[in-house]
């Protein structure tokens, strides 16, 4: 009786913590700060990190060599030849590759590309960030400025003069089509009120989350391919003619390489496969993303309430209750209950977890999907 309770303990314990909001993991971000949504957005997607653990730093200041490295990351931090020339830059320096990247693809402002001293700890200003992404959208064919936005624009703070007197006067042109042209009337930078826009503020890590959420929704449209570590999905080609749990297990054990307990894996995940679930995120985007590396393009099959002798490890198995849904796929099944991998708080996957046969059977809504051949 007493391992029964501490059984049931375990599993409520379990679902309580899959519903917590995700601004819990961040302790610095709660959920009223004007740019948490942007913030799990982006961390959802793995287009940036927090400075700890559980800490994102949203008022922290960024640098040029922090902001080269973030974009080569979103690039997906392809290889290249660490040469710039930069004298201030250290061979072997941690930026480096970024720095490279940045330079030989010309994503540094004008000014930064015509000089031989980059300053890379120096803090980066709002106009110069927005440059970079301006040129990082150039680089890949998504960006169209408007001239006549230009005019258009409400902000009396972006002019020559207040650049120049900044020591700034370099930078001008570029930042205004960035700003004013691009950036604002797509919806990517924003005024700080209503007739200012403020080009030479000092840029913090929860405006670069926002900057970066807004370019991913609103010029991307999200559709573009993530370098998030190496999302995997099915080899189809390479898969065994024949199925078999050793296979599948095999297939899942690369995918905890891939992907170790804790890891945010990017969202949404889209397949191709005709499953369960459409939409790609949270727990089913995990799941399905799983199912596909193990099984490929095979048809899927649901059974509700299955018998216990009908689950086998690579299965997918959901339960409801009237407040969420959940669903887990099969990593090792015992005669008394599943370990799984499972996605938890702000899309991280998640190892090792157990669910018991009793407290499975006896959920009101309890369904397996499986893709092993009939």
């Amino acid at each position: 009786m007493k391992k029964r309770i501490w059984s049931v303990l375990l599993c409520v314990t379990l679902a309580l913590s899959l519903t917590i909001p995700a601004f819990a993991v961040y302790r610095d971000v709660p959920a009223s700060h004007w740019a948490s949504e942007d913030i799990q957005y982006v961390t959802e997607r793995g287009l940036f990190k927090g400075t700890g653990s559980d800490t994102f730093g949203p008022s922290e200041k960024m640098s040029r060599a922090m902001l080269a490295t973030v974009l080569y990351r979103y690039a997906g931090s392809p290889t290249v030849s660490e040469t710039a020339p930069y004298v201030d830059v250290t061979a072997g320096a941690w930026y480096m590759p970024g720095v490279a990247w940045a330079y030989q693809n010309q994503i540094f402002a004008g000014v930064n590309l015509s000089r031989t001293m980059l300053y890379p700890n120096e803090d980066v200003r709002r106009a110069e960030f927005c440059v970079m992404l301006y040129n990082f959208a150039k680089a890949l064919g998504k960006a169209g400025s408007g001239p006549a936005a230009v005019n258009q624009s409400p902000f009396t703070d972006m002019d020559w003069n207040r650049f120049s007197m900044a020591g700034f006067g370099p930078l001008f042109n570029e930042a205004e089509e960035a700003m004013l042209g691009w950036a604002w009337p797509m919806g990517i930078m924003h005024g700080t009120t209503d007739t200012t826009i403020d080009p030479l503020g000092t840029i913090t890590r929860a405006e670069v989350a926002t900057m970066l959420a807004r370019f991913d929704l609103n010029v991307l449209g999200t559709v573009q391919p993530l370098p998030v570590l190496n999302q995997t999905p099915a080899p189809t080609e390479t898969l065994p003619t024949t199925i078999s749990e050793e296979s599948i297990q095999a297939a899942l054990a690369d995918l905890k390489t891939a992907y170790p307990d804790g890891t945010v894996y990017s969202t949404p995940y889209h397949s191709t496969s005709n499953g369960p679930y459409s939409r790609g995120i949270h727990c089913s985007g995990w799941a399905t993303l799983c199912s596909d590396a193990a099984f490929g393009d095979l048809p899927w099959q649901r059974i509700d309430h299955p018998r216990w002798d009908q689950i086998r490890p690579g299965d997918l198995v959901e339960y409801k209750n009237p407040d969420f849904y959940h669903v887990v796929v099969v990593v090792k099944k015992t005669d008394e209950y599943i370990s799984v991998t499972e996605s938890g708080n702000h899309n991280k996957a998640l190892w090792g977890g157990q669910y018991f046969k009793w407290w499975l059977e006896e959920q009101p809504q309890y369904v397996l999907y499986t893709r092993y051949p009939s």
